[in-house]
């Protein structure tokens, strides 16, 4: 994919999920939807006090920043110019392969599927890019979609942006990690989103009835089944921290991935 088709794809995906995002805070994401964004935003901070989100779109990660100094880019310069008025949010249109901040400037990145709509040489250069602007002992926070879970294969399949999906499974994305320069696997785990909110929007601007307590209630329990049932290796994201070596010493390059959850 080139740098062009990059653009291009991101920017359509990301104007598609921030209308999307919009369509569900309206009143489905107080309930159940909000509830695994914030699960997963906070995973994603883990603790951090100052975040650049990757591919932020307008920013819709800064509301569970919970006090962090929040900053965020994106290759949308009308997605960046929103979140700045809308919000006032420290947003800068910018590339992931040529990051506009010093070394050392954040402790936490990031990068919420973003290295799938990349090419192989893209992705190395990112991962050098983010490693740069982290701190010793900082940490990348990355989520991709997996392919083994055949709602994921079939996007992949059916929509061209979406086609790098395939090469974003553990095994492929463990060696290219592995292989980062500065950075060492702090831990792995596999997520799951039962619907694409995209789905639950159909029903939201006719059906305002679905989006009641009973029925946040009942996609809870839904959640929690699927949970029970899905093999792990089928769920639909997967979860990778990446931690910038520094002196306090640490894992090794090879570190292999941690096998339970990496909250």
């Amino acid at each position: 994919m080139t740098g062009r088709e990059t653009r291009a794809s991101v920017e359509r995906f990301d104007k598609f999920d921030d209308r999307d995002a919009a369509l569900v805070r309206w009143r489905f994401g107080r309930g159940y939807v909000s509830d695994l964004a914030r699960e997963r935003y906070r995973r994603m901070f883990h603790g951090g006090r100052r975040v650049l989100d990757v591919g932020c779109g307008v920013g819709a990660a800064a509301r569970w920043a919970e006090g962090a100094a929040y900053v965020g880019i994106d290759l949308s310069v009308a997605l960046v110019a929103q979140g700045r008025a809308r919000e006032g949010l420290a947003l800068a249109a910018a590339d992931v392969t040529h990051l506009p901040f010093a070394d050392n400037s954040f402790d936490r990145v990031l990068c919420m599927g973003v290295l799938h709509h990349l090419s192989a040489g893209e992705v190395d250069a990112a991962l050098g890019e983010m490693a740069r602007v982290l701190a010793p002992g900082g940490e990348v926070a990355l989520v991709e979609p997996n392919p083994w879970n055949p709602w994921n294969r079939l996007m992949a399949y059916v929509r061209p942006a979406e086609r790098g999906i395939l090469h974003t499974g553990r095994r492929p994305c463990q060696r290219r990690f592995e292989a980062a320069p500065g950075l060492q696997i702090a831990a792995f785990d596999y997520e799951h989103t039962m619907v694409l909110p995209a789905h639950l929007t159909l029903f939201l601007r006719r059906w305002a009835w679905v989006t009641g307590p009973r029925f946040t209630r009942a996609l809870r329990a839904l959640h929690r089944l699927l949970l029970c049932v899905t093999p792990r290796a089928l769920r639909t994201h997967t979860f990778w921290r990446l931690r910038k070596r520094g002196t306090g010493g640490g894992e090794g390059a090879g570190a292999r991935p941690a096998a339970g959850p990496a909250a």
